[in-house]
């Protein structure tokens, strides 16, 4: 992290696409353990400002937050912290959303049962909108993601943000008991 041992008095979960955010999911869990944990579901088949402003309402009067988004959330934490001066954790983001979910458009259904329709003028928008690399974040990547290629995000990224990866496990992400002492020690939690 740019600010080693930055306070934190709570933690912004991003969650990815076609889910919500769910305070008994095992992420939010885990990171609950650090600090409380706040959230809220976006849609992501709407335009990207719209769910910018719904991710950022409830950090406007919040101070030393932590964000942390998976996928989506992931490139949306990364859109945040650089925007609103927060640091942030990217979990496997998703780093050009233009085309990973091109395989969404249309009607499908969320992961909690409720229909959706993706169109195509909305993915249209993300090609304006790079991947955030400045501001103070992380990149943490599964090295076995099956979804969005690690060595591509590395690629990406460059050397303009820490990237902390881990050898297999998936694009839901099998290492957040390792993220929390990443983030215990990066971190001054005041819980």
């Amino acid at each position: 992290m740019n600010n080693p041992k930055a306070p934190i008095d709570q933690i912004m979960y991003c969650h990815g696409f076609a889910s919500n955010f769910d305070p008994s999911k095992d992420k939010v869990q885990m990171l609950s353990q650090l600090a409380p944990v706040i959230g809220v579901t976006v849609d992501y088949t709407q335009h990207p400002m719209e769910v910018f402003d719904a991710f950022a309402v409830p950090l406007l009067h919040a101070r030393r937050t932590l964000i942390v988004g998976t996928s989506m959330g992931g490139f949306f934490a990364a859109w945040l912290g650089s925007t609103l001066d927060f640091p942030f954790i990217s979990i496997n983001p998703a780093i050009t959303p233009d085309t990973s979910l091109r395989k969404h458009i249309g009607t499908g259904m969320t992961y909690f049962g409720s229909k959706f329709h993706l169109n195509e003028e909305v993915i249209d928008v993300y090609a304006d909108l790079p991947f955030r690399t400045d501001g103070r974040g992380q990149i943490i990547l599964d090295l076995g993601d099956e979804v969005i290629d690690a060595q591509k995000t590395i690629t990406a990224v460059g050397n303009r943000l820490p990237v902390i990866t881990f050898p297999g496990g998936s694009h839901r992400f099998d290492h957040m008991r390792e993220l929390a002492v990443v983030i215990r020690e990066d971190f001054s939690i005041t819980r």
